[in-house]
């Protein structure tokens, strides 16, 4: 679970995970550097929580989830990785879905509809820990899901190049497929690009997306967005990496830096 400086929203999104049906799990919070209660919300809901609860930071020197989440993907230690943000409410069902449609070859894309500001204001932890807040998907809502799902399998089916959006809130993948492709490119700094490079170099091993898009749902809340013009800079220069050729499939700046005294060799293990 991602997150910078919105404990406020990660407090909700922790406790939506208190429902699931699935137990065996753990959750990761990959924090990027937050200067707010962010250890102080963890702390509080490793007490209450009937699973484990890791922490993990970096100094925050700009926006490097890239780099956070492989902190987060070290610190693992289930054979399947579920990323979500800590703005993400998950249904009571999320984490067994994905498990159910879990294979060594899949990279599987969850569905997500946004709330509103005034939907996402007067959330409650109570709503958040009962699970009132699945009431906000109605019909319409999941009438939108089942577009994107179609959508998705037509994508797949044609074997569209950088589609389905795997979106970083609601995808999961064998741990051992990011062990082969050396995890997140750590060349992604700011906004965009990331995730679909993770889906592009594990298209390369084999592994390939499909869709749980309305199946495996979340719900993101309301928050302010504030880019400045050195983000848009970032955002232009990570589309510019993602859409290079001959994109290998382990990335050099990962999880091992490939090039440093002693790093593994291309095609080998970390």
């Amino acid at each position: 679970m991602n997150t910078f400086d919105r404990a406020h929203l990660l407090r909700l999104a922790l406790r939506s995970y208190l429902r699931q049906t699935a137990r065996d799990f753990e959750i990761v919070v990959a924090d990027d550097g937050s200067t707010d209660d962010t250890p102080a919300v963890v702390e509080e809901f490793r007490k209450i929580a009937p699973f484990d609860v890791d922490y993990v930071r970096q100094e925050h020197r700009g926006h490097r989830r890239a780099a956070i989440l492989n902190r987060g993907i070290e610190r693992c230690r289930h054979s399947q990785v579920l990323f979500t943000d800590c703005d993400s409410l998950a249904f009571s069902d999320l984490i067994e879905v994905h498990l159910r449609a879990a294979r060594p070859d899949r990279l599987l894309c969850g569905g997500y509809l946004r709330l509103d500001r005034e939907q996402t204001e007067k959330l409650t932890d109570d709503d958040a820990a009962s699970g009132r807040f699945e009431a906000l998907l109605d019909a319409s809502g999941r009438r939108e899901l089942r577009r994107k799902h179609l959508r998705a399998r037509w994508q797949i089916l044609r074997r569209r190049r950088r589609r389905p959006h795997n979106m970083g809130l609601n995808y999961s993948v064998p741990r051992e497929a990011l062990m082969r492709i050396n995890g997140y490119d750590e060349e992604f700094e700011g906004w965009g690009s990331a995730d679909g490079d993770v889906r592009e170099r594990m298209r390369a091993i084999g592994v390939r997306p499909f869709s749980l898009y309305d199946q495996a749902i979340v719900l993101h809340m309301w928050h302010p967005v504030e880019r400045t013009k050195l983000d848009a800079e970032k955002l232009r220069r990570n589309r510019a990496h993602a859409t290079r050729r001959d994109v290998p499939a382990r990335c050099r700046r990962g999880l091992r830096a490939l090039d440093a005294p002693g790093g593994p060799a291309d095609g080998a293990h970390p």
